[in-house]
């Protein structure tokens, strides 16, 4: 019987190697072929994220035989991944480095780790690996798995998406949404008093002026008057600023950059036990990682404009039924 030519690879949805006779199906739009079990998981394609990049699994996946490279013909002493089973090539330049710096000491990266190697997280993580390898690695030493990420701060749930969080981001994005939604009077009431509060804040600012040029009493009566009138605009609208930032900005946000350091640990340590149950072959194994790691551009770019836009169409589509 003619070997299919999905026979031996990994399924992009569990890691596991497909082999003829099991139940497989084709995505017709970019041909990534799965286990059916992983498409009803999701009820749809395992990278209909990557639909919209016009991704290609067969491009990606399908090379034409030639002879394998040797690391002297490529001029890389990173080893190329062309194994038996009929996994692409796939050059690791960096990820097989023979040791990291940290902290100023130079340290093995066949040294373990909460169980793993610091080969096997450089090849995950991919960007700005040392630097959470680090930060792991100080955890697991204090026993504490909480630290501070700045990028899930600012960038709360982009950050997630970007890093192929997906459940942690949808997560972030659906309360950041709902929370804008739920504050929605309080912006009313920010919007209505705009105008006033500008106006104000104007006049006190030219009373400033005029009274830094002139301190006369006539002046400095102005003065007072312009921030007496300028304080009342403020107590109005500061309450109402001051739960929205917290709603939409600031707990969410304390909370992503609390939890995304020990999130991502423990997504990184997943994804490499699953790529290392699912087979014994290295090469496989890192191209396992190399799919399931790494970053997504697209699809954190795809959360900041859904955090920014959605609430908007949300809010008109309500209104258009009420």
């Amino acid at each position: 019987m003619r070997k299919l030519f999905f026979d031996g690879k990994i399924c992009d949805g569990c890691a596991e190697i497909m082999n003829e006779g099991e139940d497989i199906v084709v995505c017709p739009e970019c041909g990534t072929p799965q286990h059916r079990e992983c498409y009803n998981k999701n009820n749809a394609c395992v990278n209909a994220h990557l639909h919209a990049e016009g991704f290609d699994w067969q491009k990606e996946n399908i090379k034409p035989e030639e002879p394998p490279k040797t690391a002297e013909a490529t001029g890389n002493s990173a080893p190329i991944l062309n194994p038996d089973g009929g996994i692409p090539e796939v050059a690791l330049p960096m990820f097989n480095a023979q040791s990291i710096v940290i902290d100023g000491r130079t340290v093995s990266t066949s040294k373990e780790f909460n169980g793993i190697r610091i080969r096997e997280a450089l090849t995950y993580l991919q960007i700005n690996a040392n630097k959470y390898i680090k930060k792991f690695m100080k955890n697991e030493h204090k026993k504490n798995f909480i630290s501070w990420n700045w990028g899930a701060f600012f960038f709360t749930p982009a950050w997630f998406f970007y890093r192929k969080l997906y459940k942690a981001g949808a997560f972030f994005l659906t309360f950041v949404i709902a929370a804008t939604l739920m504050v929605t009077p309080f912006t009313n009431i920010i919007s209505e008093n705009a105008e006033a509060y500008t106006a104000a804040f104007t006049e006190y600012r030219e009373a400033v002026s005029a009274y830094m040029e002139d301190s006369s009493a006539e002046n400095e009566a102005a003065l007072d008057t312009a921030l007496d009138a300028a304080f009342a605009e403020f107590v109005k609208v500061a309450p109402a600023t001051a739960i929205y930032y917290l709603a939409t900005f600031v707990i969410p946000s304390l909370a992503a950059a609390i939890m995304a350091n020990s999130l991502y640990r423990n997504k990184m340590l997943d994804d490499i036990r699953i790529a290392k149950r699912a087979t014994s072959d290295p090469n496989i194994q890192r191209y396992s990682l190399l799919r399931r790691g790494g970053v997504s551009i697209f699809a954190g770019f795809a959360a900041l404009m859904a955090e920014s836009y959605l609430p908007s169409v949300i809010m008109s589509v309500i209104k258009n039924f009420i």
